[in-house]
């Protein structure tokens, strides 16, 4: 918590089902000094997804929503050349659909702090191209999810959040589990933070009208390990349905996906998780599952670059030993092309003085990546100057090539994967901490 700047983290280990370890760290809010327990209240984040898809399907088991049926046949008021995008695509990030959040722009100037109705977030993106056909691709994607919590008010003529607190909270005792609104009194709510390079600041508030059903759902660690435990039984869902969940996707070309509706399918030497993390301004959150093992782990910090995903991978090894991932060891390989380093290497530096180069970079990759980079200047101060930059890893993937390399700066090492088409043009860079 001290390295990565974290104030607060609440923890609960779930065996079985049944929570076995659980406790508070640091402080929920600094200004009182109130320190952070198991009752903290967090912003979920995007780990709300799992809950909006889990309401979707006990429509659809209920034949009230059919999965390969289009958007557009329960909200009609939708663009025609979104005509193709079933509930299916929506549930598991293939619509093609550009995503909000990506909008160049959407998190400037304060725009955070504004509030949107429906309507208008789906205008945001309304009359833009999609980014692919559905199914042929997958691509994170906040609009999907928008559009399934109104789909789920559409078809149950109640609130997003009516439903959920009548069909999962209640029925699960998730007494503190609700939808953040800005004007309601939250006892034990948690104050998120960042910072700044020298000190933590309070986070830039993010009006919930903005992640609703993608992002906007507030909870504690013993109410997510009552959610854990329900996952173990049918209570909610069938075993089947939510087998059904927990599916890599198969896109159209054949090729796999590691992501289901609402969760995100994996392994660790060989043994099956589902998890997803969640991250807003002032919050990092995560819950990984093994369900083989019978072992959850669930993670909420108050600030937005909390390492929730790395705590809880940790602490998960800790109570079941298989589950520990070793160090990837990253020895310097024969590098075939000297320029494109120097090139890729040029791109770190400059964000690092808030600037990115939109040449390198495809059409799609620079309207979602260049803000992002720009974003991280202040976390580049923090990390010092840059001493090495040395490719440790390289592999094709069909058309693309992925280019690792080992990045070490006065005070972090971090691994950067670059994406590259088959013109060289950036499709996608990935940071990962190596600390």
């Amino acid at each position: 918590m001290a390295k990565q700047h974290i104030p607060g983290v609440s923890l609960a280990v779930v065996r079985d089902g049944k929570v076995t370890f659980t406790k508070g760290y640091g402080f929920a809010n600094l200004e009182s000094m109130r320190r952070a327990s198991p009752e903290s209240v967090f912003q979920l984040a995007s780990v709300t997804k799992q809950f909006t898809a889990t309401a979707v399907m006990m429509l659809v088991e209920e034949g009230k929503i059919r999965l390969e049926e289009p958007i557009r046949t329960y909200l009609t008021d939708l663009p025609e050349a979104w005509g193709k995008v079933t509930v299916r695509n929506l549930l598991n990030h293939t619509s093609g659909i550009k995503s909000y959040t990506d909008l160049p722009g959407f998190f400037d100037n304060g725009n955070q702090r504004r509030d949107y109705t429906p309507n208008q977030i789906i205008d945001l993106v309304r009359n833009l191209p999609p980014d692919f056909e559905p199914g042929t691709q997958w691509h994170y994607n906040n609009t999907g999810y928008y559009l399934l919590g109104m789909l789920i008010e559409q078809v149950t003529g109640q609130k997003y959040d009516q439903f959920l607190t009548q069909r999962i909270f209640k029925p699960l005792g998730m007494a503190h589990t609700r939808l953040n609104n800005r004007y309601d009194l939250v006892p034990e709510r948690v104050i998120g933070y960042s910072w700044s390079g020298k000190a933590w600041v309070n986070a830039e508030f993010v009006s919930p009208t903005q992640p609703f059903s993608a992002g906007a759902l507030l909870s504690t660690v013993l109410d997510m390990a009552k959610w854990d435990a329900a996952l173990y039984t049918t209570k909610l869902l069938k075993a089947e349905t939510l087998q059904q969940m927990w599916t890599p996707t198969i896109l159209k070309s054949g090729e796999k996906q590691d992501y289901g509706f609402g969760w995100i399918v994996s392994k660790v030497n060989k043994h099956r998780m589902v998890v997803h993390g969640g991250g807003i301004d002032g919050f990092n959150t995560y819950i990984s599952r093994y369900p083989e093992d019978r072992l959850t782990v669930i993670v909420l910090t108050n600030t937005d670059e909390g390492h929730a995903e790395k705590i809880a991978l940790e602490v998960s090894a800790l109570y079941e030993p298989a589950l520990k991932v070793l160090p990837t060891p990253h020895k310097p390989i024969a590098d075939d092309n000297p320029k494109r380093t120097e090139l890729l290497k040029g791109i770190m530096l400059e964000a690092a003085q808030g600037r990115a180069n939109a040449d390198l970079f495809t059409p799609t990759a620079a309207q979602i990546l260049i803000p992002r980079i720009q974003a991280l200047k202040q976390a580049f101060a923090e990390v010092g100057a840059m001493q090495s930059f040395v490719l440790v890893e390289k592999r094709q993937e069909k058309e693309t090539t992925v280019l690792r390399y080992l990045v070490k700066y006065a005070h972090l090492t971090i691994s950067t994967i670059y994406a590259l088409n088959s013109e060289g043009k950036i499709e996608g860079i990935r940071f990962q901490n190596e600390e």
